[in-house]
C-alpha cells in the first residue's frame, strides 16, 4: 500500500506542474487539470526518474518473437488515466458492481532511460478477461467482456479504479502498472469553461446531439458542447468508439494549446474547480514528479491496439488483433537485444 499521509504541496511546485498538466489531460481521455488532490501536505518530489512507487518486476523477462529476443526494460514507469461514465462527482456507492463504466482509458508510460513518454489507447469497447469482484472485494473469476466494464465491478471509486487497473494489467501481459487517476464526465464541462471554451473544427455531423455542431464548422466549444463532441456516438459516423476516439484525440490537442496559453497558477482554479470529480492513488510528489517529466522527456506518437468490431447482442464488441497487441506491449515494455 501506498502511504497517503498529508502532505503540503507548496505554490512553486503548482506552478512547476502547471505547464505539463494539460499533458496529463491527454493521458486522462476525458479531461482534467489537476493531477491528484493538492490539499495534502509535504515535501519535495522525489527525484526525477526515481520510479520511487514502482512495482518492477522481480526478473527483467526475455521473450523471442518472430526469431527476434527482446529484454523487458527495466525503468519504465506506467499510469492509467480513466474517463467515468458518470455526469456527478465522484462521491462512489455502497454497491460492489455499480462503480460505472470507464468510457476512455489512457496508459501513460515513462521510460525512464531513454527520457520518451507515450500513451496508449484503449478501446473501452476491447473485449479482454476481465476480473469480477465479489462482496468481500476478492475476484473469485474473470468474464470475457468489455474492459469498460470492469470499473463498474466496485464502489465507483478506489475499488473500481483498482480493478480497472487489475484488467489492463491483465491485457497487457501482466505489465505493472504505477497508479491511477480517474476523472467522472462531470467534470469535463466544468473545466472546459473554465479555459474560456476550445476552439475546434468539426470533423462529424453531430447536429443531432447539439444543433451547433454541424460538420465543417469552426466552433469554440462550452463545456456542454465539448462533453458531446467527445462523448456522443450513437447516430454519428459509424456509431463505433474508434470513431469516438478520434475525436477525443484532436479535442485533447486542442484543449492543450488552450491551456498553455494560460498563467500558470490557473492550475490552483483548475483544482479547486474539478477535485470533486477526481479518485487518485498518486501522492503529490509523484504528481509533481510525473508533470516534470511530461515536460522534459520526448514525447511520442499515441498508440492504439488494431482490432475488429462485430455487434453482439446489440452492443459493440472490438476483438483485438493478437499480432497488434504483442507488438504494442512490446514497444512500450521491452527493447530488442
Amino acid at each position: 500500500m501506498r502511504d497517503h499521509r498529508d502532505r503540503h504541496l507548496s505554490r512553486r511546485d503548482f506552478f512547476r506542474a502547471a505547464g505539463a498538466a494539460a499533458l496529463a489531460l491527454a493521458a486522462l481521455g476525458w479531461g482534467g487539470y489537476a493531477l491528484q488532490r493538492w490539499d495534502a501536505a509535504g515535501a519535495e518530489p522525489p527525484a526525477m526518474g526515481s520510479g520511487s512507487d514502482h512495482r518492477a518486476p522481480v526478473y527483467l523477462e526475455e521473450v523471442t518473437v518472430a526469431g527476434r529476443t527482446y529484454r523487458q526494460k527495466k525503468n519504465v514507469e506506467s499510469y492509467l488515466f480513466l474517463g467515468i461514465d458518470v455526469m456527478g462527482k465522484a462521491v462512489g456507492t455502497e454497491s460492489y458492481i455499480a462503480g460505472g463504466q470507464a468510457d476512455a482509458q489512457m496508459l501513460l508510460v515513462l521510460d525512464n532511460e531513454a527520457e520518451t513518454w507515450q500513451l496508449l489507447q484503449i478501446n473501452r469497447d476491447s473485449m479482454v478477461e476481465v476480473p469480477v469482484l465479489s462482496m468481500m472485494g476478492t475476484v473469485p473469476y474473470t468474464i470475457r467482456q468489455q474492459i469498460a466494464l470492469a470499473h463498474a465491478y466496485g464502489n465507483g471509486r478506489e475499488q473500481s479504479c483498482e480493478n480497472n487497473l487489475r484488467a489492463v494489467s491483465m491485457l497487457l501481459g501482466d505489465q505493472p502498472i504505477d497508479g491511477y487517476f480517474s476523472l467522472t464526465m462531470g467534470g469535463v464541462g466544468v473545466l472546459v469553461d473554465l479555459v474560456g471554451g476550445v476552439p475546434i473544427t468539426v470533423t462529424s455531423d453531430l447536429s443531432a446531439a447539439d444543433p451547433t455542431l454541424v460538420e465543417g464548422q469552426t466552433v469554440t466549444l462550452n463545456g456542454e458542447q465539448a462533453l458531446a463532441y467527445v462523448h456522443t456516438r450513437q447516430n454519428v459516423d459509424d456509431q463505433t468508439n474508434l470513431a469516438r476516439m478520434d475525436r477525443q484525440r484532436q479535442f485533447l490537442r486542442a484543449f492543450e494549446e488552450q491551456v498553455r496559453r494560460l498563467d500558470p497558477s490557473f492550475v490552483v482554479t483548475a483544482y479547486q474547480a474539478a477535485s470533486d470529480y477526481i479518485i487518485t492513488d498518486l501522492s503529490s510528489g509523484q504528481a509533481v514528479n510525473i508533470a516534470a517529466r511530461l515536460q522534459q522527456y520526448t514525447q511520442l506518437p499515441v498508440l492504439t491496439i488494431d482490432g475488429e468490431n462485430t455487434v453482439e447482442d446489440g452492443y459493440w464488441a472490438y476483438y483485438l488483433d493478437e499480432d497488434s497487441l504483442q507488438q504494442t506491449i512490446l514497444e512500450l515494455f521491452y527493447q530488442e537485444i
